[in-house]
């Protein structure tokens, strides 16, 4: 017997059935609907003198739906904190990828088991295949002639490639985070007039600019829920990234330490420490870090030093938003900000947010994003935007950018 468990934010069991039925046509299929939890046996008959063939798939869901954990009601929530905290014990060659699959693993609804006997048929797989692929799932596989990314126990991503090992290997570049709006977000009657006129205004502001519009997306949070990051919080985010950015672009460390100690800058998140104190910056990471010029400017922006963020097509101007910070004092730098209205601030995230979910939306077709927006330029500033209007209350490092 060959198996493995697929986990998956989305309570799609149905399309499971589908996918099985479709794929086996002459076997013979057993449905059990146990409300929160369901099962499946496909049977294909070995005739007079063989042996039957068989895939059972057993799935259980959480007695609650949600895109994160905040309580243990369920097996099904232990065994997903559990994971969640095993996932972060692991060693990881791509740290990013390690945070965000925690996510991903607490904002999973189902559990489904998949057991082909007595081995896995080309069938069997290529079911699995579509079932994590259409469920954007995850998979937990012991190694085996079928599930043979790495020689220790893995999670692959819905192509089946590895997202992380127990010994920290990773072999992919990004991995998505998709969660149904339905639960995060109040329903559309209790929006206020102020959210659905910011809603009405961005996706008035799209259409002019050939951007897609999805309708469906909800409104982003009312005025009076959020809190904006203190003008301190701002001020010393802004020196960090300025450094890190540099640090990306190549500037030498000496010259690096030398602002750090001028400035007093000891606002480093832990990822960002870890990157100042290296030396030697892989590409992946050299990336990563100078792209953070992005959200240089949008700190800039927030605090009212930079006039507006332009039409996010191209880049910033990096040298000026530099000489914004390096020029002055960390004290003259200081007297020169002032934070921009939560109504400015939550303008230019609804924008963002609706860009963003374009350029999603653009890549998972395989198309070219409307309106010529820059869609790493538009994610830098959704991270930004987020950090500064506290979404989930998360702190640098761990940002999400739902969208």
């Amino acid at each position: 017997m060959e198996h493995c468990t697929i986990y998956s934010h989305y309570l799609y069991f149905d399309k499971v059935i589908e996918i099985v039925k479709s794929s086996l046509p002459n076997a013979k299929v057993e449905v059990n609907d146990g409300d929160l939890h369901k099962s499946l046996v496909a049977t294909i008959s070995g005739g007079l003198f063989g042996k039957n063939k068989t895939l059972k798939i057993n799935s259980r869901q959480r007695a609650n739906p949600s895109y994160t954990i905040n309580n243990i009601e369920c097996e099904l929530t232990q065994n997903l904190a559990g994971m969640a905290n095993f996932v972060q014990s692991l060693p990881a060659k791509n740290e990013d990828i390690r945070n965000k699959f925690v996510y991903k693993i607490l904002s999973a609804n189902c559990e489904i088991s998949f057991m082909a006997e007595p081995d896995m048929l080309p069938d069997f797989q290529e079911i699995l295949s579509q079932i994590t692929y259409q469920l954007d799932a995850f998979i937990f596989a012991q190694p085996s002639s079928t599930f043979n990314q790495s020689d220790v126990q893995y999670f692959a991503d819905k192509e089946l490639n590895l997202i992380l090992d127990t010994e920290g290997n990773c072999n992919i570049e990004d991995l998505e985070v998709n969660v149904e709006a339905k639960y995060y977000d109040g329903p559309a009657e209790n929006y206020s007039n102020e959210q659905l006129d910011r809603k009405n205004q961005t996706e008035a502001f799209l259409e002019e600019n050939g951007i897609k519009i999805n309708k469906n997306l909800p409104c982003t949070e009312a005025i009076d829920k959020v809190q904006i990051r203190t003008l301190e919080e701002v001020v010393d985010r802004t020196l960090a990234l300025l450094i890190i950015a540099a640090k990306g672009e190549g500037v030498e460390q000496e010259h690096l330490s030398r602002i750090v100690t001028e400035k007093n800058i000891d606002s480093f998140s832990p990822i960002e420490k870890k990157l100042f104190d290296n030396e030697n910056l892989d590409n992946q990471e050299r990336t990563i870090a100078s792209w953070r010029y992005e959200s240089l400017y949008t700190m800039l922006w927030a605090l009212n030093m930079m006039p507006e963020l332009k039409y996010p097509s191209d880049i910033c101007d990096v040298a000026t938003i530099v000489g914004k910070v390096l020029k002055p004092s960390r004290e003259e730098f200081e007297s020169l900000t002032q934070l921009r209205s939560k109504e400015e601030i939550l303008d230019e995230l609804d924008r963002t947010y609706r860009m963003h979910w374009a350029c999603v939306d653009a890549r998972i077709n395989g198309q070219n994003v409307g309106g010529n927006i820059n869609p790493s330029v538009i994610y830098e500033r959704h991270y930004s935007l987020n950090w500064l209007t506290n979404y989930m209350n998360e702190e640098w490092d761990d940002v999400q950018t739902h969208t």
